[in-house]
């Protein structure tokens, strides 16, 4: 039987292991001591909530954040990037590029792609785009191929040629 490691008086019923950076640590509380750490399983109610139990864990790990990243904000919702990473909550939609290579590496981590690769939206085709956010997402298009192109990326240079015809066609 294994102790609290807060009291050290009760039993040990949760188990918490965390893997960060490549160190695994655990930690063994008594149902009492979680509780005041703010781990509430809802086991006692038959209810039971994954996003509770990662929503408590986030604290664990701010403090491994470099300090770079503690300070990187959205420069549309002043959001910074330390407070995503304890609630795992954008503010607004500009933190997607404010935070973009943060979140391409998250993804990557957690789903091992950066680009979604299943069923796309059922209405996603019928998806009205302005004449001026065309024309936007036209020229960047353009600029990425002719990049792609200079750097002999060939295969990416394909992919946006496709894209650009694409959404030409959709548009167009």
């Amino acid at each position: 039987m294994k102790l609290c490691e807060e009291c050290h008086k009760a039993a040990a019923a949760v188990f918490l292991k965390l893997a960060v950076n490549n160190k695994v640590t655990e930690t063994h509380l008594c149902p009492a001591c979680a509780a005041k750490k703010g781990i509430g399983l809802g086991l006692e109610t038959g209810a039971f909530n994954i996003s509770d139990i990662v929503g408590n864990m986030s604290g664990y790990f701010k403090d491994f954040l470099p300090p770079e990243r503690k300070t990187l904000r959205c420069r549309n919702c002043g959001l910074k990037y330390s407070e995503f990473k304890e609630t795992g909550r954008l503010g607004c939609p500009e933190c997607y590029e404010s935070f973009g290579p943060q979140l391409t590496e998250l993804m990557m981590r957690i789903h091992g792609a950066s680009q979604h690769a299943g069923r796309g939206y059922a209405g996603g085709a019928s998806l009205k785009l302005s004449r001026a956010e065309v024309a936007r997402r036209l020229e960047e298009l353009r600029a990425d191929l002719n990049a792609a192109v200079a750097a002999e990326d060939f295969e990416g240079a394909a992919r946006l040629r496709d894209a650009i015809k694409t959404l030409e066609n959709r548009h167009g």
